[in-house]
């Protein structure tokens, strides 16, 4: 069976053959096409080459030639979509009925037109957040010091939750407050507080160590006055995948922040 189809240059043939697609498998199309959009806002997008597709969950997504965020897109399940011919141009149309919005794609020039058997069981696994490498260093101590001895992840204090506590050989606490990126003068002020506590809650000597990628000078000003110490981490040499860390906010609100 094969995965992909391409449909023909026949306008009509590719409405039938996306309509009958439409939910079952991705449909892609690269072609010269404007749009508009009507609702609560308007908008209209002149004529340009695009790569359209819409996905078995009904996520209609258009882009450009250049850039992450589509220039039109629509969730699964918004609105249903429809592929007609009118005037010889291939026109997608879609309303969604929740908020009485529409968008109109319309295809001047088709130069190919995909249908995808697509099928994906897989999810995403992220890894390298802060909290993972707080694990990390849960587990190989020596990075830090060669006497440090964890005890604790996620610490509560008032002042938050400290990344790691521990004791060193001559049973002084440490205390980590772990950065995957650079260190900040806010983050030695933090590591600051947690000492500060623990000196006087537990009546014995407290060591401060503040872990990131790097320090800038005015950090480190920040750590000497205080007589807090630093140790530098390359993080990316141990998550190589660092830079796929699962986004703080969702591709909903990402595509509305405009």
């Amino acid at each position: 069976m094969n995965k992909i189809t391409r449909s023909s240059n026949n306008l009509e043939k590719i409405a039938k053959d996306f309509t009958d697609g439409y939910c079952k498998k991705m449909l892609v199309i690269f072609g010269s096409c404007y749009a508009i959009f009507d609702g609560r806002i308007k908008s209209f997008l002149p004529i340009g080459d695009r790569h359209f597709f819409v996905k078995k969950d009904e996520t209609l997504i258009l882009h450009g030639s250049k850039g992450l965020k589509p220039l039109n897109w629509q969730l699964g399940g918004a609105g249903k979509i429809k592929f007609l011919v009118e005037e010889g141009k291939l026109i997608v149309k879609t309303f969604r009925p929740k908020t009485k919005e529409s968008l109109e794609i319309i295809f001047e020039k088709v130069y190919e037109s995909i249908i995808y058997d697509a099928h994906d069981s897989g999810s995403l696994s992220i890894y390298g957040s802060e909290s993972d490498l707080s694990n990390y260093l849960y587990d190989h101590p020596e990075i830090i010091d060669k006497d440090f001895q964890p005890t604790a992840r996620e610490f509560e204090t008032p002042f938050g939750f400290l990344d790691l506590r521990g004791v060193d050989k001559e049973g002084n606490i440490i205390v980590i407050e772990v950065k995957k990126r650079s260190a900040s003068p806010a983050d030695a002020q933090q590591l600051k507080r947690y000492v500060e506590y623990f000196a006087k809650v537990e009546k014995v000597k407290v060591r401060g160590i503040l872990v990131a990628k790097s320090f800038p000078k005015k950090v480190m000003n920040v750590l000497n006055v205080n007589g807090l110490e630093a140790v530098e981490v390359p993080w990316l040499e141990i998550f190589p995948a660092l830079s796929n860390e699962k986004p703080s906010i969702t591709i909903d609100a990402f595509f509305k922040k405009d």
